[in-house]
């Protein structure tokens, strides 16, 4: 990679992808940051200019999504690292959500990265050079009450970015997926809640007191564990192997808070359990010699 990466991060409105754009310039590379409505962060973009940033307007659903693309990636010449950032979380009874909802789930937290990495890794490609990190959650590794397409989407995301890892590393080009736990963003504020009504036959389940819980952090706000910029500096360090990453192994996910990390000894212990559980089952289904 040259000096003076370039990045181009989505979702910088709020949370990690505008706090990764400052930290970056701040180290002295160039950054592309954007948003789907600039006009509601001119503060954050007044501080991303003045550092010699670039601020775009970007909706990453758009059907002209190339076009846009091809705009942003003319700035400097090229994209080094990308950061697919953006997304937001539907919140529900899985019976309850409609069609549509769950369409423009799937059209914002994946297809949408999808389309991106598709239209900028041929440049990297050719390169032989360049980070893709795509950031996704704990339920990217564990799917919860209320929480079916937001996970759904998430795995979706991390399946293709795996294969994608296992296909690029080669050609010297890396994919990132971040797995961030409860952070101080406002998460559950923009989450998309369903206003349709829990059937009665779910009352006092985990399912109706994850939605309470949910509708209560949204309304009152949850002081959660996570530091947003601690969590982007190591992002930053981790994609640049600098800093607290300078002497750390190099995985495909990288796991962002101590909550986060309890979900992860639980899904393998979860997973253990059901491999061992059903040893007598699958080892019953060979072929005979």
């Amino acid at each position: 990679m040259e000096s003076a990466p370039i990045w181009f991060i989505t979702g910088c409105s709020t949370g990690f992808g505008g706090t990764l754009a400052l930290i970056a310039l701040r180290a002295g590379h160039r950054v592309i940051a954007t948003s789907r409505n600039p006009s509601k962060t001119p503060d954050l973009i007044s501080q991303i200019e003045s550092l010699g940033g670039k601020f775009l307007k970007f909706d990453v659903c758009s059907p002209e999504i190339g076009k846009l693309l091809d705009e942003a990636t003319a700035i400097y010449g090229r994209i080094d690292i990308l950061v697919n950032n953006a997304g937001y979380a539907l919140l529900g009874a899985f019976e309850t959500l409609s069609e549509d909802e769950c369409r423009a789930q799937m059209e914002t937290n994946f297809f949408a990265p999808v389309n991106i990495i598709r239209h900028i890794l041929p440049a990297m490609r050719k390169r032989k050079s360049g980070v893709i990190v795509n950031i996704s959650s704990t339920a990217g590794l564990e799917a919860r009450e209320s929480r079916s397409m937001y996970s759904g989407s998430k795995w979706a995301l991390e399946a293709v970015s795996e294969a994608l890892y296992k296909e690029v590393k080669p050609l010297g080009i890396r994919v990132i997926i971040v797995q961030p736990g409860a952070f101080q963003t406002p998460f559950a504020s923009s989450a998309n809640t369903s206003d349709r009504a829990l059937p009665d036959e779910y009352e006092g389940t985990p399912l109706a007191q994850m939605i309470a819980y949910m509708k209560d952090m949204a309304e009152k706000g949850v002081n959660l564990p996570g530091d947003v910029k601690k969590g982007a500096q190591v992002i930053f360090d981790y994609v640049m192997k600098t800093g607290s990453a300078e002497n750390i192994e190099q995985f495909l996910r990288l796991p962002l808070g101590k909550d986060g990390s309890a979900r992860w000894e639980i899904k393998l212990d979860e997973l253990r359990r059901n491999l061992d559980g059903t040893e007598a089952l699958w080892k019953s289904t060979d072929a005979d010699p």
